[in-house]
């Protein structure tokens, strides 16, 4: 896991996705990464999964205005797959490279 105070955070990209009521990608996988939050910019309750695919009330509950962070701490390179009941989640990708 790379340590910003060795590894500063040299890129960063933002992007939004939208959450479908069918498990799909929401961020790909990327062994550069450094740090990554997650927030849920809708009015739905969504749910997250690291490398497979993500089902209703499993796996990361990310509540309307709920953020997951990817650090140091819980690092992970791999996709991260969404999911939501009607379609009204959003997802704010704020991603860090180190």
């Amino acid at each position: 896991m790379p340590d910003p105070r060795i590894f500063p955070i040299e890129i960063s990209r933002i992007d939004s996705h939208p959450v479908d009521n069918v498990s799909g990608v929401i961020l790909v996988a990327n062994f550069s990464r450094g740090d990554c939050d997650l927030t849920n910019v809708g009015t739905e309750m969504a749910y997250l999964a690291r490398g497979e695919t993500a089902v209703m009330l499993s796996g990361i509950p990310l509540t309307p205005n709920g953020t997951y962070h990817i650090g140091t701490n819980n690092m992970w390179y791999g996709t991260i797959e969404a999911i939501c009941d009607t379609g009204a989640a959003i997802i704010a990708i704020s991603e860090g490279d180190a």
